[in-house]
């Protein structure tokens, strides 16, 4: 009699249903212990990024101090080879040609300043030239691929 009514297959059919139910819990309860470990992966991730990050930044900070004390000393050394070259020269041939000498190294260093101005000018033509012949390339290329196409 509890067979005519469907009973037994209600019974079948919730019995399942639970099992399946399970089965997803199970499976969401895994995707989700799957995300909190990505989660945490991508946290220790991003916090050793920071730390190698903050120590190539005291590296660099610190290379910085050698690099300016090795450039102090290179300077302070031709700071004082200029000094005793003045002096030796001055001995030599005395402060008139000391002073052609000057004119000549501010001739040359204005010289110098004006080739770097005249081929920054150049650089700035060249690049000016390359922009154009890139965006004519791409238009040349877009008419190619889809100019035909209407």
């Amino acid at each position: 009699m509890s067979d005519e009514l469907g009973l037994s297959a209600g019974a079948k059919g919730i019995s399942e249903g639970i099992k399946t139910g399970r089965e997803a819990g199970r499976e969401i309860g895994k995707n989700i212990e799957e995300v909190q470990k990505e989660a945490v992966d991508v946290a220790k991730q991003q916090a050793n990024a920071r730390i190698r990050e903050r120590r190539e930044a005291e590296f660099k900070k610190e290379r910085a101090i050698f690099k300016a004390l090795e450039e102090y000393k290179h300077r302070k050394k031709i700071s004082e080879e200029e000094y005793q070259l003045r002096i030796d020269f001055i001995k030599k041939h005395g402060t008139k040609e000391w002073q052609k000498l000057i004119d000549i190294k501010t001739e040359i260093e204005r010289l110098e300043k004006e080739d770097k101005k005249y081929f920054d000018a150049e650089l700035s033509k060249v690049r000016w030239v390359q922009f154009w012949c890139f965006l004519a390339a791409g238009w040349i290329a877009y008419f190619i691929v889809w100019g035909s196409k209407k």
